[in-house]
């Protein structure tokens, strides 16, 4: 069975908005909702793919918040490096 898949956009980058999650309850699965001058959005998710577009979103502000930001691990395998070679000289 083939399923048909949709694009929807709406450009918020020059609105206010007001972001929110609707629990869960018995009988509805949570509801992330994005209001604003457009009117609302409200997309029904699971709590495992609302934790992934969470995910999506924070590897992305991530990135474009500390692009110079060398990776942690990587400074640490360079302090212990340096730390070893201090100790064989």
């Amino acid at each position: 069975m083939s399923r048909a898949h949709s694009a929807y956009t709406v450009d918020l980058s020059q609105q206010n908005t007001d972001t929110k999650v609707q629990p869960a309850d018995p009988y509805n699965p949570a509801v992330l909702e994005i209001r604003g001058n457009f009117g609302s959005i409200q997309i029904a998710a699971a709590d495992e793919q609302l934790a992934e577009v969470e995910s999506a979103i924070r590897t992305y502000l991530d990135g474009i918040r500390y692009p110079e930001t060398p990776d942690q691990q990587v400074i640490l395998n360079y302090e212990i490096n340096k730390s070893v070679e201090e100790e064989i000289a």
